[in-house]
């Protein structure tokens, strides 16, 4: 087949397993992530009691604030500081405990706030209008916290997942590394359609290539050795003619540094809808002690001096 003799175009390393689409900062911004260190961190596991008893406490320290500081710094508006428990019981809380903190700051702030204070019930409607608006807006804040929360939780999940991802890939290619070198192989993977290929490390060293060495098919074929080269290739485009799955070869190759192996490639074809091969998978190992342990010494001592 043409398409395998004469491919298009030259192919791609594969190495790349994600796409590099970190942006650049504007350095004039200022950088903020430092207070994140001091702050809690948001678990979806927190139970029921943390998240609405975190909420009561940190309403009523910040009533004791407001409380402390009153007779120092008086501004008219004692609800003001009140909107930070909120804010942070429904963002690290959720809605509920973001509605148990306003409950908590109106029900404690008309006692030890609002004047006259030690009392309980509004003075006047100025006060009641005042509390209304800060119900109102802490109901508004801790629906948005709940937002804020939720989102956190969904970007953690899936950090998350792709933390656990990736450490599974870390250890899969571990396990190929060392399948590797036990075997003395390599795996191939020739994406026949896109005509780009990609080699492990292990077949990289198999041809005595750098790590860095850009995998293709014409890299491939050049490496085939002179007297298999024909066979191999018209092997494969009969596979293919034939539309069969399963390669199973026995050839020779040229390594980068001119040494010569036997290899015994098998491989795994699969086809697209039309019966054309689209991707072709599998692996080579070097047999080339067992090859040259079944010559005869003075053949196997000619190929050494021949390096055939």
């Amino acid at each position: 087949m043409a398409m395998v003799k004469t491919p298009q175009s030259a192919s791609t390393d594969f190495r790349r397993d994600g796409l590099e689409s970190t942006e650049a900062r504007d350095s004039s911004m200022p950088d903020f992530s430092w207070i994140l260190k001091f702050l809690p961190k948001i678990d979806s596991r927190q139970s029921v009691a943390w998240r609405y008893g975190g909420a009561v406490l940190i309403s009523l320290a910040f009533i004791a604030l407001r409380w402390l500081i009153g007779g120092v710094i008086d501004d008219g508006v004692p609800f003001a500081l009140l909107f930070i428990p909120i804010a942070l019981s429904g963002f690290y809380g959720g809605f509920g405990p973001g509605l148990v903190s306003v409950l908590t700051t109106i029900s404690f702030a008309d006692y030890f706030l609002i004047p006259p204070l030690y009392t309980v019930g509004f003075p006047d409607t100025k006060a009641v209008v005042y509390t209304l608006f800060f119900s109102i807006s802490g109901l508004i804040i801790s629906a948005l916290g709940e937002v804020g929360r939720n989102a956190v939780l969904q970007a953690s999940n899936e950090a998350e997942i792709c933390k656990v991802t990736q450490q599974q890939l870390l250890a899969n290619e571990e396990r190929l590394r060392i399948t590797e070198q036990v075997v003395s192989g390599g795996v191939w993977d020739w994406d026949i359609a896109h005509n780009t290929v990609y080699w492990s490390d292990g077949f990289q060293r198999l041809c005595d290539y750098p790590l860095d060495q850009k995998p293709s098919y014409e890299q491939w074929v050049e490496s085939l050795h002179p007297d298999d080269r024909d066979r191999i290739l018209g092997q494969l485009d009969e596979l293919f003619q034939q539309k069969l799955h399963n390669w199973s070869m026995e050839y020779r190759i040229r390594t980068a540094t001119g040494r010569t192996r036997w290899i015994d490639s098998r491989g795994q074809v699969f086809y697209d809808d039309h019966g054309k091969p689209r991707r072709m998978v599998g692996i080579n190992v070097d047999i080339t002690s067992r090859r040259f342990a079944v010559e005869p010494a003075p053949e196997l001592q000619a190929r050494l001096r021949t390096g055939s």
